[in-house]
């Protein structure tokens, strides 16, 4: 059933369920790597697996004026963190790193 046409950019900042995901909601924000004219344009970002999407995540916590253009408010963006999924152990003296 069609309840109407809603703008891309309409959604930015949306709060949305992810039942599975540790936070339990998630926000949308823009990936400028994906191609409008495909789907609906809406995509999950999943930085553990795509440097792309690990960048745009970067790019939106270290630059205000992009949070700024697609009015999203600082708190949706700077406590996002990506949730490790690997530990490598390395010998000791080098430590160990996260997959994330």
């Amino acid at each position: 059933e069609w309840l109407g046409d809603v703008a891309g950019a309409d959604l930015l900042g949306a709060r949305m369920k992810a039942p599975l995901s540790a936070r339990g909601e998630v926000r949308a924000l823009p990936l400028l790597n994906i191609a409008m004219g495909k789907g609906t344009g809406i995509v999950t970002s999943v930085p553990s697996d795509s440097p792309e999407d690990y960048i745009a995540l970067m790019d939106l916590k270290n630059k205000a004026a992009m949070r700024e253009k697609y009015g999203l408010a600082d708190e949706w963006v700077m406590d996002l963190e990506p949730i490790p999924i690997l530990e490598m152990p390395f010998p000791a003296a080098a430590g160990n790193a996260e997959v994330v």
